[in-house]
């Protein structure tokens, strides 16, 4: 195993998490019901956003390493900011499609009071921190990427852009059909990055010098 074959893993686990970020998203139910919660279609959504999360997370960390000298402290930044960001709403998903279901079946007063878990005490603080952890993190990653030359400046900007927008998706400004559309475009610029990094990896492969 050589660095280049952990940079186009890296790229690979970025489409795969885009992919799964938008798909989870443009699905997820409007109305969240216990019947709603108890579904099987409830825990596919959610064990793939948390597929988004986990291979979104390794994947981000393997193409920052492949860019990390020529982006400085800026893109460093931004990895330390996203990186807890996605963590804790990792720790939420986990709540989601292990927890939320077995309350929604057996206990549904608990999900009619309190939804699917993050309106919930001082989850209700944590879930849109995190949220806006993530989004600056990628904002701040994508303008390093940006300034550094790293990947194609359209998509830099495609991502910083895409991750503003889904971060005022997911804001009390945003609304469930701006959280949606602004997933699936923050969801294909993460494709379009790693497809990117992906080609440049195996060109540099090709051409060493």
């Amino acid at each position: 195993m050589n660095h280049q074959f952990i940079f186009r893993a890296g790229a690979a686990c970025m489409v795969i998490s885009g992919a799964a970020l938008g798909y989870s998203y443009i699905s997820h139910p409007h109305h969240m019901s216990p019947d709603v919660i108890a579904s099987t279609g409830w825990i596919v959504i959610h064990v793939l956003f948390a597929v988004s999360l986990a291979l979104g997370l390794m994947g981000t960390i393997a193409v920052y390493a492949a860019f990390s000298r020529q982006t400085g402290w800026l893109g460093l930044l931004g990895l330390i900011i996203l990186a807890p960001g996605m963590l804790l709403i990792f720790g939420l998903d986990y709540y989601e499609f292990l927890i939320a279901p077995y309350l929604a079946q057996h206990y549904p007063q608990v999900i009619v009071d309190h939804g699917a878990g993050d309106t919930m005490g001082p989850v209700a603080v944590i879930f849109p921190l995190s949220g806006m952890l993530t989004v600056l993190g990628y904002i701040l990653l994508g303008l390093a990427w940006f300034r550094a030359h790293s990947i194609p400046r359209g998509i830099s900007i495609a991502l910083v852009l895409t991750a503003a927008c889904f971060g005022f998706g997911l804001s009390p400004l945003g609304e469930l059909a701006a959280a949606r559309i602004s997933a699936a475009a923050f969801g294909v610029a993460l494709m379009a990055v790693g497809v990117c990094v992906w080609r440049i990896t195996r060109q540099h492969e090709a051409d060493p010098a």
